[in-house]
This record gives C-alpha cells, sequence and structure tokens, in this order.
C-alpha cells in the first residue's frame, strides 16, 4: 500500500546501491534537524513501543471502566426488574456470603416467587452472570438457592446455563485485554508451552476442559482467563463448561433442596461418598470416548501398517505382488535311454521302473512376478 505522500514515498525508495543493506535509504542525510526540512521523512525509532508497563496500565483502566460499566448495567436492571419490597425485606436483598444470607434471602425469593416469577428469574441470571464475568465468589450460594426455589429439574439446567455464559464473558474479557500479559516474557513462555500441549491432545481438548472444571484445582477463573490464549474456540469453551460443572451443580441443588430444613453450613455435607462417586461417575463418562478413539486409532494404525507390507513398491514404480503359495509336483527319476534292440538290457531298465520309488516334492517359490503398468 503506498503511503498518502507520493514525494515522501519517491525520497523514501530511492535506491542507492544493490551493496546497501537499507534498500529505502532516503536522498536527504538523516540528522537531528531533518524535522525541519522540508520534504525530509520524519525518523521513526523501533523502540517506540509501549513498554510493558504502559500496556499493562492501560489494560487496568480499561478494565476498570468495563467493570463499573457492568455494574451500573447491573443495578439498573435490578432496579427496574425487582418488584416493590417491603422495608423489612430490603436487608436481606444483597449476594449472599454465609449460611445466614442464604437462608434470609431464600425467604425473601420465596415469598415474591409466585407473585413475580418472571421477575425474580431476571434477577437471579442477570446476578449469576455478572459474578461469573468477573469471577467473583457467591455462584454456589446462587446454585444453592436456585435448588430451594425451583427445585432440582429447573434450576440445574438454569444454574449450568448461566456458569457457561457467565464464564464466556469472562472469556471475551480476557480475551480483550488479556494480551497485555503477553508482554511479560514469563508468561508468554508458560502460554507457549501450554498452546504446544493442548495442540497435541486436539482430539480430546473437550475431555481434558470437562476434567478440569470437575477437579478442584485450577481454579475456574484460571481457566476462563487462559483459555482463549491458548487457542481454545469460544463454542468447545462454553460446551465444556456447561457439561464440567453438570456434576456439581447437580450436588448444589440437592443441598437447596433441603435448605429449608437446615440448621447450619454442616449440614451441606458437601463432602461425601455419594458425592465422591457422583463426580467419579461423570469423570468416568467423559473419558470412555478418550479410550475408545485411542483403540480404535491404534486399530487402524495397526491395519495400515499390515497393508503396506502386504505391497512392495518397487524403485521403478512396478507393483511386485506377493509370492504365492508353494506348489507340490511328482518327482520323476531321471531313467537312462532304452534300446529296444537290445533284450537285456530292455528288461533291466523296465524293471526298474517301480511306481512305489514315487515320491512328492516341493519347489521352493519362485521369484515375484511383475506386472508392467499399462498407462
Amino acid at each position: 500500500m503506498l503511503q498518502s505522500n507520493a514525494s515522501e514515498y519517491t525520497l523514501a525508495s530511492v535506491r542507492v546501491g544493490d551493496h546497501e543493506e537499507d534498500s529505502r535509504t532516503p536522498l536527504l542525510p538523516s540528522t537531528s534537524s531533518d524535522n525541519n526540512i522540508y520534504g525530509a521523512i520524519p525518523s521513526v525509532s523501533h523502540d517506540a513501543r509501549p513498554s510493558s508497563s504502559r500496556l499493562l496500565f492501560s489494560a487496568a483502566v480499561r478494565m476498570a471502566v468495563v467493570f463499573m460499566a457492568s455494574s451500573l448495567i447491573l443495578g439498573s436492571i435490578l432496579w427496574t426488574a425487582l418488584p416493590t419490597l417491603q422495608d423489612e425485606d430490603r436487608e436481606s436483598l444483597h449476594i449472599p456470603t454465609s449460611f445466614d444470607d442464604l437462608q434470609a434471602l431464600n425467604a425473601l425469593l420465596n415469598k415474591y416467587r409466585d407473585i413475580y416469577p418472571y421477575r425474580i428469574v431476571v434477577c437471579y441470571v442477570t446476578t449469576y452472570l455478572f459474578l461469573q464475568a468477573f469471577s467473583l465468589p457467591g455462584s454456589m450460594y446462587l446454585s444453592i438457592l436456585g435448588g430451594a426455589v425451583w427445585g432440582v429439574p429447573r434450576a440445574l439446567p438454569l444454574a449450568c446455563t448461566c456458569v457457561a455464559t457467565g464464564a464466556s464473558l469472562c472469556y471475551l474479557v480476557s480475551a480483550a485485554f488479556g494480551p497485555a500479559l503477553l508482554t511479560i516474557p514469563r508468561w508468554k513462555s508458560h502460554l507457549d508451552k501450554w498452546t504446544v500441549k493442548l495442540a497435541s491432545h486436539k482430539d480430546n481438548v473437550l475431555s481434558f476442559l470437562i476434567v478440569l472444571r470437575i477437579a478442584p484445582l485450577p481454579p475456574h477463573w484460571v481457566i476462563n482467563v487462559l483459555c482463549p490464549h491458548v487457542g481454545i474456540g469460544l463454542v468447545p469453551f462454553w460446551i465444556s463448561t456447561w457439561l464440567g460443572v453438570f456434576g456439581v451443580t447437580v450436588i448444589h441443588t440437592t443441598i437447596g433442596r433441603g435448605l429449608n430444613e437446615m440448621t447450619s453450613a454442616a449440614d451441606f455435607h458437601l463432602i461425601s461418598w455419594r458425592n465422591f462417586f457422583l463426580l467419579s461417575a461423570v469423570v468416568v463418562g467423559v473419558l470412555i470416548p478418550v479410550g475408545l478413539r485411542t483403540y480404535f486409532k491404534r486399530e487402524m494404525a495397526s491395519a495400515a501398517d499390515i497393508e503396506e507390507g502386504d505391497e512392495v513398491l518397487a524403485e521403478d514404480g512396478d507393483r511386485i505382488l506377493a509370492a504365492s503359495p508353494t506348489t507340490r509336483v511328482k518327482k520323476v527319476a531321471s531313467r537312462p535311454a532304452v534300446d529296444p534292440t537290445d533284450e537285456d538290457d530292455s528288461g533291466a531298465s523296465l524293471s526298474s521302473f517301480d511306481d512305489s520309488e514315487d515320491e512328492d516334492v516341493v519347489l521352493e517359490a519362485g521369484p515375484g512376478v511383475v506386472l508392467k503398468s499399462t498407462e
């Protein structure tokens, strides 16, 4: 693409000689006062790129602006969608951070659930998305609250969809502002290593991400932030998140079903054999396709090796068939010629032909048969 000023382009593209390293050396000498000369090209330093700290600061400022704007949007939606609350109910309206807060908010939502069903759903989904988008604590309590308000059959798909969509928003935020971290050599080297490892297992990336969601480490916000920078697309990320949190959400919504009868957080029984076997069953179900895929790949590779061994390609391009099976023929003993005029010799010779001496022999395989191509 040509520059806008043809004179500057001409001056910058005149070749001084083929032996010069810079083929775009300007005719005018490059000095400190060149910028004041008409027609001179301003010298551009290759080191004029912004520093890493400046990029990180800019990304942090923009991230803060996005967070404030999202907070305003959340407040506007809640202000519009929330029904008119009584004065004694306003104190219970906040994101739960303890068992007592969860019990109070559960009582509040159950009170207004039948009167304003759709408004409660809108407020629940909006709050859940906000917490997931910025990796804020409280998502577990919202899943438990969903099971208490709507029951497991309706709360389970709703909570899984909120988690997957909110994590996708965090994915997009990281894709927009995360590249500033790549200016740090240590971070970039780690990301490059993880990208290579994931590329070597690209057929099993979905199963790998699902298992990461079930495992307690690393934290989910780390997965949300790193995935856009290691070559994982948004669609497989959303699917793996939905399936990965399914088992854990089943546990949370089941706890919420009996929230009204609980007296403390110890009644949650998050660590139990039932939950352990449930998550183990999900992991086994996820790894079964991986095992089947690996098995069939090995079978196909062995079948391909056998086919290559059956047909040997000659150097001239002709195909040599495999050696034919061995042929069995009868062995005929070599006898001297019989002279019919000699009676003594003819009798002895004829008597030597005995069928009992006949025996079978096996010939060795002959040379391969070469088929010339008819092209």
